[in-house]
């Protein structure tokens, strides 16, 4: 079998928008002082970090207090859906949009049986469509809607959304896909719903790899999605991912755990660093998937055909 495993850096080599540093800006815009405040004193752009010292805060704090003073989730809650409101803002509002074809992703990721992403955005979304047919599962089957008990790939490709995405709502206790219906674009059926408060978008974006993984294992299709990751076999490709053990140690767990016996790592630049820097990398990413990894420059990727930044 062979498999993909995507992260952020795709979407940044579409668009610099997608960087921490620029949805930082988006966010910053219109929030409150505390979030403001948040950021500047803990001197960081990454969303992850900020929302689980916010938590660790909170815990603290109630903890030594035993419960007299109780932090208030709404900080969290803030920078998370300002965090949302960012990334849409970034989305484009058609698969032609940034002038890329879809249909180049999708035969780039037609070439691998699994394609797994930690992506939230909606660039994917289109990639599944091939020119004549949608020839990707994602197993939205029923109306849009997940269903456990409905998983067969059907002979295709399939592509899973490990840590949700924006146009992933959980609806009634349902987890269902949202397509453009009545509406002009997808974007702006993903802000119909979510200004009328119908349903709210899947998203894991804070929290240790521990939690996030506890977050993960508690819906029906996040849970699918990681036991589909860890019972992987044959070949995986990694792009635009930093395997940080930080924020995806659950990540890398999956893939230690899978029976994945070839592993191509595709970093950005490779082309440019030194011996010494491609030695050390090799050895910590040998490390930490537990099994032999090959470096490759990005560039030889069919991904990067898709990407605005040459050598991506």
């Amino acid at each position: 079998m062979k498999n993909l495993l995507i992260g952020n850096g795709l979407s940044i080599s579409i668009s610099s928008d997608f960087s921490y540093s620029s949805l930082r800006e988006k966010v910053t815009i219109e929030s409150s002082p505390a979030v403001d405040r948040l950021f500047k004193k803990l001197n960081t752009v990454d969303f992850e970090h900020l929302l689980t010292k916010v938590r660790d805060a909170r815990d603290v704090m109630e903890a030594i207090t035993d419960g007299q003073i109780i932090v208030s989730q709404s900080i969290s809650d803030e920078i998370r859906a300002k965090l949302i409101e960012a990334i849409q803002s970034m989305n484009p509002r058609g698969p032609m949009d940034h002038g890329l074809d879809p249909q180049q992703l999708n035969e780039a990721i037609k070439k691998y049986n699994n394609t797994f992403t930690t992506n939230y955005d909606i660039y994917l979304y289109w990639a599944r469509k091939g020119r004549e047919r949608f020839n990707i599962v994602d197993f939205f089957f029923e109306d849009g809607c997940f269903d456990r008990t409905n998983v067969d790939k059907r002979g295709r490709d399939a592509i899973y959304f490990l840590h949700g995405a924006l146009f992933i709502f959980e609806i009634d206790s349902k987890i269902k896909k949202i397509s453009k219906g009545g509406h002009s674009t997808l974007d702006e059926a993903i802000q119909d719903r979510i200004s009328k408060k119908n349903g709210y978008p899947l998203f894991i974006s804070e929290g240790s790899p521990e939690e996030k993984l506890a977050n993960i294992k508690s819906n029906q299709y996040l849970s699918f999605c990681y036991d589909e990751l860890r019972s992987m076999s044959g070949e995986l490709d990694i792009y635009g991912h930093s395997l940080n053990p930080s924020v995806d140690g659950h990540i890398i767990e999956a893939v230690k755990d899978s029976a994945v016996e070839r592993v191509r790592f595709y970093q950005f630049k490779l082309n440019e660093w030194s011996k010494g820097e491609k030695e050390h990398l090799n050895s910590t990413l040998n490390s930490r998937l537990g099994v032999k990894v090959e470096l490759h420059d990005s560039s030889e990727h069919d991904l990067c055909k898709w990407s605005i930044f040459e050598g991506f």
